[in-house]
């Protein structure tokens, strides 16, 4: 083998040991490109689903609420009928202490 050949196999061996390298970094700079756009999906999908979630709690909540909020305004509502029941049956009886106060 003669000097030439010898030469031509380094500078051979050269390209494609610099082609190796430059394949290697395009490759990690995929392979980093890749795992951020993974890694943004994923946030964004656990964005969702939390949204999604937090909406689904807070219906849940509000129905409960409307719900107990029937209830109790059932409940006043009976007790309000009770009051002016009263009310009506002892009308009489304050104007006519109401008028002996005014007498006296």
């Amino acid at each position: 083998m003669g000097r030439d050949d010898i030469l031509r196999a380094v500078k051979d061996a050269e390209a494609s040991a610099e082609k190796t390298v430059k394949d290697a970094r395009e490759q990690a700079s995929r392979i980093l490109s890749d795992a951020r756009a993974a890694a943004t999906e994923s946030i964004n999908t656990g964005r969702r689903e939390t949204e999604a979630s937090a909406q689904e709690n807070l219906q849940t909540a509000r129905d409960s609420a409307s719900s107990e909020a029937k209830k109790v305004k059932k409940s006043g509502e009976g007790a309000l009928s009770e009051v002016h029941s009263n009310a009506d049956s002892h009308r009489d009886a304050a104007v006519a202490l109401v008028l002996d106060a005014i007498r006296n």
